[in-house]
């Protein structure tokens, strides 16, 4: 019998799946959705003590790759408080109040977590990407670079000092969100010194999209004139927050993590929990998807979980991990192409690869003809629109079972 119920620093979920903080947790109405379609915690739209300056969403979405969103929805203190209220009146949800505190002001990170709890709060969300923390680091005596766009998640010493400055002023737990631009198992490490009961990662990557060529290289956000730094989000960051999520995960064994960025279907639940992730933690897909993706994504994880006869989620936690060595400690292996004639079409696909000169077109069909050539990277695998290519292991002879996206 499948179980998905998780201990999240204390909190007891009745599966692992988070709404992350965005537009799709500004309101009751979307928060009542999320539970509505089987989530057991949501994070909710990050909020201040004073909104610092006006914003709306504003995004461009290239498909199956990079979400743009280099702004979005900010709710004062007293929106959040309201929101919180209501959720925990209206749902049965775990709510995660995520906010940010002001730049120069220790004191008032903690203020307003307090404000937080006392509207009911299960747990309070740091957002580490905090800037203009120079006056803040002066009154603490701790060093801040003064480069441009210096945040909090990148200064280990400061985080921790903010996160200790939280955790003692509520009674719930405290969890501190990563920046992709810092050393995340460094900066986690000091915010767990500080009283953090979790981290989560991580935080969207700062980018730029394209823009319109024909116009002068203006913007192509389509309620904007002009526009600011993007945080890049959806599938193009998952690799990058598996790698944060696994550093973080092997400096820190036990620490629980939230572990999101780009997640879209029920096979990367898997493999982030098998990277150590405690709970997955879902935005983009959601946006682009609808909540009613959460129910198939957790049918297909207890179908997985009966398959593999795992009984709980701990059972393949951190699995992966073991895997991960050093590069002068990676061990190869004698791998070559393997063509199925019958199901190759002669496209000329991976005869056309820049690197290799391994596979010709020979009679229409796809032949290996420089074996000893091939490197066995696997690159004519995965270009293959027709599966027509496997990988043999030459001193076994055994074909390589491979995954297919």
């Amino acid at each position: 019998m499948v179980d998905l119920k998780v201990n999240f620093a204390g909190l007891e979920l009745k599966n692992p799946f988070v709404v992350a903080s965005s537009e799709l947790t500004n309101t009751v109405e979307k928060i009542k959705l999320a539970e509505k379609y089987g989530a057991s915690a949501v994070i909710t739209k990050l909020c201040f003590l004073k909104v610092p300056f006006f914003a709306k969403p504003y995004h461009i979405v290239e498909r199956r790759a990079g979400f743009f969103s280099p702004s979005g929805d900010r709710l004062s203190v007293e929106q959040a408080q309201k929101l919180i209220d209501s959720a925990k009146k209206e749902t049965s949800l775990t709510v995660i109040a995520n906010m940010m505190g002001p730049g120069g002001d220790l004191e008032g990170w903690a203020v307003l977590a307090r404000k937080l709890e006392e509207a009911g709060a299960d747990m309070i969300e740091m957002n580490m990407s905090c800037p203009n923390i120079g006056l803040m680091a002066k009154q603490l005596d701790i060093e801040a670079p003064p480069e441009l766009g210096a945040v909090l998640g990148q200064n280990p010493a400061l985080a921790r000092e903010v996160t200790r400055a939280v955790a003692e002023a509520v009674n719930i737990p405290v969890m501190a969100k990563m920046t992709p631009d810092a050393n995340t198992p460094i900066v986690a490490q000091e915010c767990a010194k500080g009283g953090a009961a979790s981290v989560s990662a991580i935080n969207c990557p700062q980018s730029l999209p394209g823009v319109d060529i024909y116009n002068g290289g203006s913007p192509i956000y389509p309620n904007t004139k002009n526009h600011s730094f993007a945080g890049l989000c959806g599938p193009w960051i998952r690799p990058l927050a598996y790698r944060h999520v696994a550093q973080i995960r092997m400096r820190l064994p036990e620490l629980p993590i939230a572990g999101g960025g780009g997640l879209s279907t029920w096979r990367h639940v898997v493999e982030m929990i098998m990277y150590g992730a405690t709970v997955p933690t879902f935005c983009t897909v959601l946006y682009l998807r609808g909540f009613e993706i959460l129910p198939k994504f957790q049918k297909k994880l207890v179908q997985y979980m009966e398959e593999m006869g795992y009984s709980t989620l701990d059972d393949f936690r951190g699995i992966a991990l073991k895997h991960i060595v050093s590069p002068n400690e990676v061990e190869y292996l004698n791998i070559v192409p393997e063509i199925d004639t019958e199901r190759c079409n002669g496209c000329d696909v991976c005869t056309r690869i820049g690197h290799c000169t391994v596979l010709s077109l020979v009679d229409e069909k796809a032949r290996v003809v420089k074996k000893n050539e091939c490197y066995g990277c696997g690159v004519c695998y995965w270009v293959c629109p027709r599966d027509a290519i496997g990988m043999v292991n030459e001193e076994t002879g055994e074909k390589m079972k491979l995954p297919a996206f």
